[in-house]
């Protein structure tokens, strides 16, 4: 029988929260401790989840040698910084998306991970979606043919955050696209089969988030320290020939909200925000989508499934050696857009 799993949680807001009660429900771990800057954060946190210790020093949290792994869920720029001193603390790690600021960290952490021989799972929870798995295995068992061409959708008309760093580079690396952005397309690249970027074509704009005069679903938001994207695209391809159609806003002048994905193969087609399947048969494109795919807790199969692979020393499903490459396209699109060329990938 696999020992329960003592963990830390590192950042008690808005997602280091989530982490906490989804760990309160995972019966193999037990938090035993929780870290943030805020004092009186980490303390709230704690009374509300039964959390023995409180810390305000990420070190001195992982000095308690009962602490079996952590998870990152501070701002972007500290996500490098807490997952080294884990992992050399001899922690493995659930580390936030995205990875990293960018890919030159990531490879950082990976080789750290390696190093110290620990656990490195990157937060990618829309892998663990009910409707995810779905289309995974419909594409698995070659119901659309061979994916060739793919659309990872991540739009908010008027949605920048009105809490948080989410609109400063400096901490955060990027706006929507490093934010929701990453979500979208990890999540159909894994439905691709994670075939090999070799290319990124992209372009940023920015609009809307500095001006004034602005409200959003989220309410108002700093526009004086908004200094990330409003609006991205992208045409990523791959080594495979296939192709991906990225498109990422907090706020852009279009007609709704999309979020999801669209796989295209040469038998058919599957897609998820809305699900939705389509099948070649007797000559015709047919709408085979079903009506009774359950929805799951994501967050919760997801902090289930780490738990899983360290208490049985099973391999990470969400790997940081995949992670990585979501993140080499974030900055190649970046760096497209910057250049007004595209990008090659290595």
């Amino acid at each position: 029988m696999a020992k329960t799993i003592k963990v830390g949680v590192v950042g008690a807001g808005f997602i280091g929260v989530y982490h906490l009660e989804k760990y309160q429900k995972c019966t193999g771990s037990e938090v035993v401790a929780v870290c943030d800057v805020d004092a009186e954060r980490a303390k709230a946190a704690a009374e509300k989840f039964d959390v023995p210790k409180t810390f305000t020093s990420v070190g001195r949290m992982l000095a308690m040698k009962e602490i079996d792994a952590i998870s990152v869920c501070t701002p972007n720029i500290d996500h490098m910084k807490s997952t080294l001193k884990a992992l050399s603390a001899g922690k493995h790690v659930l580390c936030e998306k995205p990875i990293a600021m960018n890919a030159r960290q990531a490879q950082t952490m990976i080789d750290a991970a390696r190093k110290a021989k620990k656990k490195l799972m990157v937060a990618l929870n829309n892998r663990f979606r009910a409707d995810t798995q779905f289309v995974k295995r419909i594409i698995e068992k070659g119901r659309i043919g061979k994916p060739y061409y793919a659309r990872s959708l991540s739009i908010r008309r008027r949605g920048v955050p009105s809490w948080g760093v989410f609109g400063q580079k400096k901490l955060q690396g990027g706006g929507p696209l490093i934010d929701i952005g990453v979500h979208m397309i990890d999540m159909t690249w894994y439905l691709m089969g994670c075939p090999k970027p070799v290319a990124v074509s992209g372009k940023t704009y920015e609009t809307i988030g500095a001006t004034p005069g602005h409200v959003g679903e989220f309410g108002l938001w700093d526009y004086k320290t908004y200094d990330v994207e409003d609006f991205t695209v992208a045409l990523v391809r791959f080594a495979n020939g296939a192709t991906m159609m990225i498109e990422s806003a907090f706020c852009v002048n279009l007609d709704k909200n999309v979020f999801g994905c669209h796989v295209v193969g040469d038998k058919g087609g599957a897609g998820i925000g809305p699900l939705s399947v389509q099948i070649q048969e007797c000559g015709h494109l047919m709408d085979c989508t079903p009506g009774d795919i359950p929805k799951n807790d994501q967050y919760q199969a997801e902090i289930d499934a780490f738990v899983d692979a360290v208490a049985h020393n099973k391999p990470v499903p969400v790997p940081a050696t995949e992670a990585i490459w979501t993140t080499k396209i974030i900055d190649a699109i970046y760096a497209s857009s910057k250049a007004n060329k595209e990008i090659r990938l290595r």
